[in-house]
């Protein structure tokens, strides 16, 4: 079986890639990065290291590369061949790898072959994002083809997942635990696809939401109140008590919501807040906080990891004061090497703190107002 990934940073090589090796896939790795792309070729895979007791490491072979700006006919002809298609280029590159998908689709549907395809992103509903951004690039004819044959799956991801440089390569360095999720009903009921090490489950949002308003929320929220206070890892801002007691409260706001809204257990939310709090403050690794603060406009959005809880939480008459602390602090967030964070900036100097906050965040009456009050007291 082949598979073909967009995406060969740490995600896709020491989680997406990983675990479709463990089902037998061979994978082609599709990316931009020249000098990772020779490197994968040259050496026919890559090792891993596992961030575990006995510091595990894993080679993955069956590896193959291509570079979607200069083998772009390549790409089209191993989408055409693949028995699946995967990404994780992050969010906002989904639009940019459209456009092969696109034609590599077009191409592989003349033969009648459907495919499933799994954006794997730190985004609900990644594959419907992606999914739209094809059909923008297809004629209404080709749409009613693609309707026949593209499968676009929704799926959760959950792996911490960094990168070193040893002699000279890229090594994927992660944390032993992971979870992906996928949604079983957009399968494509005609292929069998027997994967192991996932969970397939037959309602995502619950399963998204859990992920995003908790261990995103949480990993953001030790970013943007760490950066407060100068530090520069997650692992460093974490042992900080201060900072701990508040993103404890704020996960516990957020609990409530999916107890009301889900009925989830009590109890296996807070094992999973605690097991999370512990994940984000293993001392095995250096997360610095501008990887994780990075991109805020899109961190601060109103349907992403801080602002959506505190918003569903007002709406259901819920406690939410952590949460907009936090909101706060993303939005005192700086970092003259992100353009996002430097836009930010440059919009509260420019418009102000509320017109920033209705902008970005679209929050409005007691809400927004709290937020600028506690913006204020963080200076």
């Amino acid at each position: 079986m082949k598979a073909v990934h967009f995406g060969a940073g740490n995600i896709g090589r020491g989680f997406i890639g990983q675990i479709l090796h463990q089902n037998g896939f061979e994978l082609c790795f599709v990316d931009t990065n020249a000098d990772l792309i020779q490197q994968l070729n040259h050496d026919g895979g890559y090792s891993i290291e596992i961030i575990d007791e006995n510091a595990t490491t894993d080679f993955i072979n069956q590896v193959t590369a291509l570079n979607s700006l200069s083998e772009t006919e390549k790409v089209i002809s191993a989408i055409e061949e693949a028995d699946i298609l995967t990404t994780s280029v992050g969010a906002t590159n989904l639009e940019k790898i459209a456009p092969v998908i696109a034609r590599g689709l077009s191409k592989r549907f003349e033969q009648k072959n459907s495919i499933n395809i799994l954006a794997n992103e730190n985004i609900i509903n990644a594959s419907d994002i992606l999914k739209k951004a094809v059909y923008s690039l297809v004629s209404p004819e080709e749409k009613i083809i693609f309707d026949q044959f593209a499968y676009f799956v929704n799926t959760a991801i959950d792996r911490q997942s960094l990168g070193k440089i040893v002699d000279g390569k890229s090594i994927a360095v992660v944390e032993p635990y992971y979870e992906w999720i996928i949604n079983r009903r957009q399968l494509d009921p005609t292929l069998s696809l027997e994967l192991t090490h996932v969970v397939l489950i037959d309602e995502m949002q619950p399963y998204i939401e859990r992920k995003l308003y908790i261990v995103n929320a949480a990993h953001a929220a030790v970013a943007y109140l760490g950066a407060l206070q100068g530090y520069e890892t997650i692992q460093e801002a974490i042992q900080d008590r201060e900072i701990l007691i508040l993103v404890n409260q704020f996960l516990a706001e957020n609990l409530e919501y999916f107890v009301q809204e889900y009925q989830f257990s009590r109890k296996e939310l807070e094992d999973f807040i605690e097991k999370t709090l512990k994940r984000h403050g293993n001392q095995k690794l250096s997360d610095a906080i501008v990887r994780v603060g990075r991109s805020p406009i899109r961190k601060l959005g109103p349907n992403d990891r801080l602002i959506a809880p505190v918003t569903k939480l007002n709406a259901k008459n819920l406690p939410y004061g952590a949460g907009v602390k936090v909101i706060a602090a993303g939005y005192h967030y700086r970092n003259a090497t992100d353009p996002e964070a430097e836009k930010l900036n440059m919009l509260i100097v420019n418009e102000g703190l509320e017109t920033a906050i209705k902008q970005i965040s679209k929050l409005d009456g007691e809400v927004l107002q709290e937020v600028i009050v506690a913006y204020e007291s963080q200076i």
